[in-house]
């Protein structure tokens, strides 16, 4: 029986759908692009500090050829055990976006309450997996913040490739409470606080906010929490139960089917869906590489209202993939950001390294910025691009996992995307390898940003014609 079910998990489709939530994996197959779907549910947005140190520890030369090694074996070390517990409590992993995962407990209204009470369960049991131990003389914490209510999911892409992302109030509430939260933190968002089961949090008030933070669940004497959580998987229509219960998640038992299997390829990057067709180990996937990152930021006029921003998105995606297409770019990730949407684009992922990696990466920006800012709903469009040394591999767990970038530059592009808005910047490295003239640039005054001592000089990038 076991042989057969290895069998079942070494399908094309299953490594594909490893890559995606469930929210995908048994979403529309054949959605409109854009299309916009609404539901209920809970958000958990963890955030792991400690990894981006450890990249720059792990790229000294100290550790010549085995710092990926090393590095992507604590990481998912880490990882796995978050995305596993997540996965025990009936959750859906979203997004893995570096050192921090989006989760989603998709249920009906009436079933939040008692989806927030699982949801805090788990959250405190992924703050234990971290009391007991440290690794490596590496610090790593953890950060929570959760958020219950309406959400959107936004699916967008053009033939060759689909992107999807969630939004919405829910959404930003869920990076607002992870933001409030301290080491070893669970954040409630005031919505989630509103919504949930008063009689079985303890809180404790945060000065001057409405979120509240978690001290423990308080569950009554006679309360059988194992029954209470069955109860509650019930309603989860992925969770699962009889012959698969030992399954971590119902997806590595999905049967082949070419039609499906097209439809999930193409939301997974192309390079890597090539990896998934040769079998190739997660290992192989993983080191520290040079790469330029191209961060860029749409912020629109109606951000409240997922219609308007929806068109504005898909439009923006076309011409950002078209561009990168050209120059031998790939979207690695699109996330909602602070304030808007992030497209995480990167020159020099394995199999597209170019001589003039930089120039290309200088020249996409300031295409996407020229069109993005005549699309009449974007309000402020922001690039952040930097170059060097980060980590590509695959992160997470062996039923759940992503392709993605951790590193101090990938830090250091965000950043300058945000404390830099409506422009396209540069870090010196970038400025320095581009080999254009020094007057298609200005040098910026420095601003502090979160996160990064020192950036060294910013540069803004004026334009690549000699009409600059």
């Amino acid at each position: 029986m076991n042989s057969q079910k290895e069998e079942l998990q070494d399908r094309a489709i299953v490594r594909i759908a490893a890559h995606l939530p469930d929210l995908i994996v048994y979403g529309d197959i054949c959605p409109e692009r854009p299309s916009v779907d609404y539901f209920d549910g809970v958000l958990m947005f963890v955030d792991i500090s400690g990894f981006t140190a450890m990249t720059e520890k792990f790229s000294t030369a100290m550790y010549m050829d085995r710092g990926a090694e090393q590095l992507v074996e604590i990481l998912n070390h880490y990882i796995s055990a978050i995305v596993e517990k997540v996965l025990i409590f009936g959750g859906d992993i979203l997004k893995f976006a570096g050192d921090a995962l989006l989760a989603l407990w998709k249920v009906e209204r009436k079933q939040l309450k008692n989806m927030i009470t699982v949801v805090v369960k788990c959250s405190l049991e992924i703050h234990e997996l971290f009391g007991a131990q440290e690794s490596e003389g590496l610090d790593v914490r953890v950060k929570i913040g959760l958020a219950a209510g309406h959400i959107s999911m936004l699916v967008f892409g053009d033939e060759t490739r689909n992107f999807f992302l969630v939004i919405g109030q829910t959404v930003n509430d869920v990076r607002l409470a992870q933001n409030m939260a301290h080491m070893n933190d669970v954040i409630l968002s005031p919505n989630c606080w509103q919504l949930c089961d008063r009689s079985m949090i303890e809180i404790e008030r945060i000065p001057d906010q409405r979120a509240v933070k978690v001290n423990f669940l308080k569950l009554p004497p006679t309360f059988n929490f194992d029954e209470f959580f069955t109860k509650c998987m019930t309603f989860m229509d992925y969770y699962p139960s009889g012959d698969n219960k030992n399954l971590l998640r119902l997806a590595c038992m999905l049967e082949s089917d070419p039609h499906l299997e097209m439809s999930l390829q193409k939301y997974v990057m192309e390079s890597i869906s090539k990896q998934i067709d040769d079998k190739q180990l997660r290992g192989y996937l993983s080191e520290l590489r040079p790469v330029t990152i191209v961060f860029v930021n749409l912020v629109f006029k109606d951000q409240d209202k997922v219609e308007v921003i929806s068109s504005a998105i898909q439009d923006a995606s076309v011409h950002i993939s078209s561009v990168l297409r050209d120059l031998r770019g790939q979207i690695n990730k699109v996330f909602m950001f602070d304030k808007g949407c992030s497209f995480l684009c990167v020159f020099g992922f394995p199999g597209e390294k170019a001589p003039d990696e930089v120039t290309h990466a200088l020249e996409s920006a300031v295409g996407i910025f020229d069109f993005c800012s005549q699309v009449h709903k974007i309000h402020t469009v922001s690039i952040g691009v930097a170059s060097g040394t980060v980590f590509c591999g695959i992160v997470g767990h062996s039923v759940r996992h992503e392709y993605t970038v951790i590193g101090q530059k990938v830090n250091i592009a965000a950043r300058m995307m945000m404390c830099y808005p409506g422009i396209v910047t540069c870090d010196s490295v970038t400025y320095n390898s581009s080999n254009l003239p020094a007057y298609f640039f200005k040098e910026l005054p420095k601003r502090a940003m979160k996160g990064v001592a020192d950036s060294g000089p910013v540069y803004q990038c004026l334009g690549l014609n000699e009409k600059v």
